[in-house]
């Protein structure tokens, strides 16, 4: 019996609802049903019954309940412990500086300014910056370090870099929000690019984003949909989805963030498409001990909050 099962058998009594803990646990439906046959299999009882159009738990499923609380209320309590141990305490007064891409600057340090802020690694200057900007940055001595996402077929680009090292930390698959009068239209939770034609699209401006749609729509196969709005007002864009006038480009991490608004669902594109947010450093310089400490804490902050995530989209 592994404390991640009792962790999934807790999120359904909770959510009374299967499909609702598979969104939360980042794990199919499918594939937390046959977990939970195996934990009822292995313990010999039934442990959830139908009630209306959710479940309940049975009598044995409470006693469980009971039980598994506590299992993972102390497994908890000792990740806690590590992660504590790995980030120091909770504040320091060394400003760090960090250039950053504007897509980490919105996934990281917005979209996780409470957790940054409760564990004391709101503690620098950001500096947004495109790549380019960043390697040079690098290679003229005024930092040793960027956080930056990529494309995974560009990863390679960047053996014409020799000096650099890019170490990932964070895998994102990019999806599409739509607004949910669309769902009859793609009951398999995919689309395709050539499918997009016909839509109109709003999207985020940000370097990475803007190259992927660029390639996307390439080719003599390939008609580009209507573009009503390409801006960073992320309100207006999602304003527009909510109100069926458009579709947008998002990505999982965000996602699992930022839940879905009311009237909106999220499409998996296909094929699938990846990026990265990582370290980009120049691995021969000695490492400044404040900012490779703040790398370190950043990366277990996230390992700590985002483990589900990181369950399933495993770099």
């Amino acid at each position: 019996m592994r404390i991640e099962v009792l962790e999934y058998f807790l999120e359904i009594a909770e959510c009374r609802s299967f499909s609702q803990a598979s969104n939360n646990l980042f794990i199919s439906q499918q594939g937390l049903s046959k977990a939970m046959r195996a934990l009822e299999s292995e313990l010999g009882v039934v442990l959830f019954r139908k009630k209306g159009r959710g479940i309940e738990l049975t009598e044995e499923g409470s006693i469980l309940k009971s039980h598994a609380t506590e299992i993972v209320r102390q497994s908890d309590r000792a990740r806690e412990r590590f992660f504590k141990m790995q980030v120091g305490p909770s504040a320091t007064s060394t400003t760090v500086n960090v250039f950053a891409t504007s897509y980490v600057c919105n996934a990281i340090f917005n979209l996780l300014d409470g957790e940054l802020g409760e564990h004391g690694l709101d503690n620098c200057s950001v500096s947004e910056c495109e790549l380019n900007e960043i390697i040079a940055a690098i290679e003229c001595g005024e930092t040793n370090f960027g956080l930056v996402n990529i494309l995974q077929e560009d990863v390679a680009e960047l053996d014409a870099f020799p000096y650099l090292t890019f170490t990932p930390f964070l895998s994102m698959r990019i999806t599409v929000k739509a607004p949910k009068s669309l769902a009859a239209q793609f009951p398999d939770g995919e689309i395709t690019p050539q499918q997009m034609s016909d839509l109109s699209l709003a999207y985020f401006n940000e370097p990475v984003l803007n190259k992927f749609v660029k390639r996307a729509f390439q080719g003599p196969d390939r008609k580009a949909p209507t573009i009503i709005l390409h801006s960073t007002n992320i309100e207006r864009i999602n304003s527009l989805v909510r109100n069926s006038k458009a579709v947008t480009f998002s990505d999982t991490f965000t996602q699992s963030v930022r839940k879905d608004t009311e009237g909106i669902i999220s499409l998996d594109l296909n094929p699938p498409h990846w990026f990265f947010v990582g370290v980009l450093e120049n691995s021969g310089l000695q490492k400044s001990s404040d900012q490779y400490g703040y790398v370190q804490r950043l990366r277990a902050l996230i390992r700590y909050k985002h483990r589900h995530y990181l369950g399933k989209y495993a770099l």
